[in-house]
C-alpha cells in the first residue's frame, strides 16, 4: 500500500505538539505549598505570666573573728546581768547594771576607746554611727560627732534605761562586743560580783560571725532575699549581710567552710528574692520608650509602663505596674511613642 506524503506530514505535526504539550505542563512554576507561603503581619501578641526570683550569683566574704574577752569599764556590784554561757548578747542592748548604771552592749568596728560628744571627729565616731544606723537610730557615716549623732546616741541611751542623756558617749557604760550579735562561752562576771574598770565580762569564742556580699548587682528588683552558700540557704539582710545565727552556725559546721578557711579560694553565693514577683512574658516588638531598665507597651487604647527585668528565648520578661493586660500590640499597630 502506498502512503501518501502529506499522511506523513500529518502523523508529524500531531507527534511534536503532544511532545511540546507535556514539556510545557512540566516546566509551568508549581504552586507554593500553605506551609511555605509569607506569614501574616502580626499586630498583637499574647502576655504569658511568669514568676521571677531576679537570681543572681555574687562573691562574699566570711566574717570570721578570734576569740575574745569582753572588758567592763564601770565598777561597782553587778546587780542585774545576762551573764551566762550559752547566752546570746546583741548589740544595742543591757548586758549588765553596774550598781545603778547600765552597761549596754555595742559591736562597732572600731572599739570605743574614749569619750565623745558634740565636735568629735574619726575613725571611732564612724563606727559608731554606722551601728547607731543599723540599730535603726538614723544618723549620717561621715565620722563627724554632729546634732544628728548626738540625737541618735540619746536615743539609743533612752532605750537602754539612762535618764536625761546628754548627747554623749561615755565609753566606760558600754561593753564591746566583736559581733552584731555573740554568744558568751564563759561569764566572769555572774550577778552579785564586785568588779572594777578592766574586769571581765566572759568570753566570746572566735568563729563565723556574718557573711557579707562584697557588691550587691545594680538594678536587683526590691525584695526581702535568700542566700545559698555552700550548700546552706537563709535570710540576708537588705544590705547584702547574713547575720542569722542558725544559718550561720550551719554554714560554720559543713565541711566545705573548714576547706574555705584553710586555703583562700574566692567563694560565691545565689542570692534570689523570698517571694518572686509577677512577671509576664511579652515579645520584644512589644516593647517601646525604653529609657534603662524602663520601657512601656501598649494594649487595644491603654499604655502601661513596664520594668525590665530580663529577656531570652525571644521574649522580654517585664513587671507591669498594676494590671497586666491579656495581650500587647505590635509593630505598626502601637500607637504611642511613651508611656505619657
Amino acid at each position: 500500500m502506498t502512503i501518501r506524503p502529506w499522511g506523513a506530514g500529518l502523523l508529524a505535526g500531531l507527534v511534536l505538539f503532544g511532545a511540546g504539550g507535556a514539556a510545557g505542563f512540566l516546566l509551568r512554576p508549581a504552586a507554593a505549598p500553605s506551609g511555605l507561603a509569607e506569614p501574616e503581619d502580626h499586630t498583637s501578641a499574647p502576655v504569658t505570666a511568669e514568676g521571677y526570683a531576679d537570681e543572681r550569683t555574687v562573691r562574699v566574704t566570711f566574717e570570721v573573728t578570734p576569740t575574745s574577752t569582753l572588758e567592763i569599764g564601770l565598777k561597782g556590784r553587778v546587780t542585774t546581768t545576762r551573764c551566762a554561757a550559752g547566752a546570746e548578747l546583741r548589740s544595742g542592748e543591757v548586758a549588765a547594771t553596774i550598781g545603778a548604771v547600765p552597761l549596754i552592749a555595742l559591736a562597732t568596728e572600731i572599739p570605743l576607746y574614749r569619750d565623745l560628744e558634740e565636735g568629735d571627729h574619726g575613725g571611732d565616731v564612724q563606727a559608731l554611727q554606722r551601728e547607731l544606723a543599723r540599730l535603726g537610730y538614723g544618723t549620717a557615716e561621715d565620722g563627724e560627732y554632729g546634732p544628728n549623732t548626738a540625737d541618735a546616741v540619746d536615743a539609743l541611751l533612752e532605750s537602754a534605761g539612762v535618764a536625761r542623756p546628754k548627747g554623749e558617749v561615755e565609753a566606760d557604760r558600754f561593753l564591746w562586743l566583736p559581733a552584731a550579735t555573740s554568744v558568751l562561752d564563759e561569764c566572769q562576771a555572774p550577778l552579785g560580783t564586785t568588779v572594777a574598770p578592766g574586769a571581765p565580762y566572759g568570753t566570746v569564742p572566735g568563729g563565723l560571725t556574718g557573711i557579707r556580699a562584697d557588691s550587691l548587682p545594680e538594678g536587683a528588683v526590691d525584695g526581702d532575699r535568700t542566700m545559698e552558700v555552700l550548700g546552706v540557704e537563709g535570710p540576708m539582710g537588705t544590705d547584702g549581710t547574713v547575720t542569722d545565727r542558725g544559718f550561720l552556725d550551719e554554714v560554720e559546721s559543713t565541711t566545705r567552710f573548714a576547706e574555705v578557711m584553710a586555703g583562700d579560694e574566692a567563694v560565691t553565693a545565689d542570692v534570689a528574692l523570698t517571694d518572686p514577683v509577677d512577671a509576664h512574658k511579652v515579645p520584644p516588638a512589644a516593647v517601646f520608650g525604653v529609657d534603662g531598665d524602663r520601657g512601656c507597651v501598649e494594649s487595644g487604647d491603654a499604655v502601661h509602663p513596664v520594668r525590665i527585668v530580663g529577656s531570652g528565648l525571644g521574649a522580654t520578661l517585664v513587671v507591669v505596674e498594676g494590671e497586666a493586660p491579656e495581650d500587647v500590640d505590635l509593630g505598626p499597630a502601637i500607637g504611642a511613642e511613651s508611656c505619657a
